[in-house]
């Protein structure tokens, strides 16, 4: 063996991701570079947002003793929410029990958005968003008890309905994201109808313009970026929406830099639902199929949002929502370590690299009857298989169809539901 590889490997050094410090230098991961939001490969940990990011993808690392230097954490940082974050959330629900009742409400939200767009698309001047806000509510009911449903819903796509299905998924998302948080009722309805409400805009644009499938010319991107002007004017309409949820509207495409649009506002005149919807909003967007590109992975897009985090997008914020979405989200295609493949149902919070999953094709790929695994429970009790993921599968992978696997999954959790 070469003795310079020899030399470098007597210094690396395996620790568990929890026992991380500030001040390490992480030389290697458990995972291939590419499957994280890293931009370097090999870096030392001088922020608490990259140690909170490694704790919530990795199992362990390898750290490298003689580039190490341990630092104090610094606490003079600013609250990533208004107030003092109070409100702790527990799982009250399976998300095999969850399915039906959170697929009930993202239905009637989509439903109701689809009717606010065509409304607007046909020449309202006006609106009215208190069915929105109804369905909202119903929404915040499902993700307050398991948000792991409603995240995988937003695994399902359609090319032809992205509007809206965009529109209701970034709600979901930013409703996740303030959980993880810990933010109270009455703000997460508010991400939630921010989330909603921020594309409205859109609608008021030429939509040959907002659809065209090659490059866009300045003159046309100019045209593009009225939306957010537009949507404000729209949603000012309407005297019962509160103003955090206009001012999300209009800054959505703000940046932390101040680069962004329409009034390349300085960070710290940005709101905080307005940052929040900027990234689930470029992360649900990253992964669906639009005009111009196919969609990506979800660990594509994590990484794309932590390499923006500090000019994009505020970087506390992107990864908190790294560990709402975990590196293995509901609705994920995943192949084990035997062969099987099946789609990841849920993550518990505490353990994102050990979800629970439904098996759907045996070891040579073949469709099976669904079968639950909890990686969790396996590795606690230690008896039986011990799974492990071996990677995440494009969607439709092996002819997996989410959407049939879905309503499987909701007419079961009706014939379990008790009279």
């Amino acid at each position: 063996m070469d003795k310079k590889k020899t030399y470098k490997k007597l210094h690396l050094v395996k620790v568990p991701a929890e026992q991380l410090e500030l001040g390490m230098h992480v030389a290697k991961l458990d995972r291939p570079w590419l499957e994280t939001p890293f931009l370097l490969q090999g870096f030392p940990i001088h922020k608490q947002e990259d140690l909170d990011a490694l704790r919530t993808i990795c199992e362990y690392v390898y750290i490298d003793v003689l580039k190490t230097h341990y630092l104090a954490p610094d606490l003079r940082t600013n609250p990533i929410v208004p107030g003092t974050p109070t409100t702790r959330y527990e799982t009250t629900t399976s998300v095999e029990q969850e399915i039906r009742s959170a697929n009930e409400a993202y239905q009637k939200s989509l439903v109701e958005i689809k009717a606010l767009l065509t409304q607007i698309g046909s020449g309202a001047e006006s609106m009215q968003a208190k069915l929105v806000k109804q369905h909202v509510r119903e929404c915040v009911d499902s993700i307050e008890r398991n948000p792991s449903a409603m995240m995988w819903l937003t695994r399902i796509k359609h090319a032809d309905q992205y509007t809206a299905e965009h529109c209701v998924n970034v709600g979901v998302l930013a409703m996740t994201l303030g959980r993880h948080l810990g933010v109270n009722r009455q703000q997460l309805e508010m991400l939630g109808l921010a989330g909603v409400l921020h594309d409205v805009g859109k609608m008021k644009l030429d939509q040959d313009i907002l659809f065209k499938k090659s490059r866009l010319t300045v003159a046309e991107f100019n045209h593009v970026k009225q939306h957010t002007t537009l949507g404000r004017e729209l949603l000012l309409s309407d005297p019962l929406l509160p103003g955090e949820v206009v001012a999300a509207a209009h800054s959505h495409h703000e940046r932390i830099d101040g680069m962004g649009y329409p009034e390349g506002l300085p960070e710290s005149l940005i709101g905080f639902y307005a940052r929040a919807v900027s990234i689930v909003d470029a992360y649900d967007a990253i992964t669906s199929r639009r005009c111009y590109s196919p969609p990506r992975p979800s660990a594509e897009a994590l990484k794309i949002l932590y390499e923006n985090g500090g000019t994009h997008f505020d970087k506390k914020l992107v990864v908190k929502f790294i560990e709402s979405i975990g590196i293995y989200p509901p609705g994920s295609v995943v192949e084990m370590d035997s062969g099987e493949v099946g789609v990841v149902l849920s993550a518990d919070p505490e353990n994102r690299l050990l979800p629970k999953i439904a098996l759907l094709r045996d070891v040579n790929k073949k469709p099976i009857p669904q079968r639950v695994i909890d990686l969790k429970l396996e590795r606690a009790t230690g008896t039986g298989t011990q799974h492990r993921i071996k990677a995440v599968l494009t969607d439709g992978a092996y002819d997996i169809d989410l959407e049939e696997f879905t309503r499987y999954n909701i007419n079961l959790a009706g014939a379990k539901r008790p009279e």
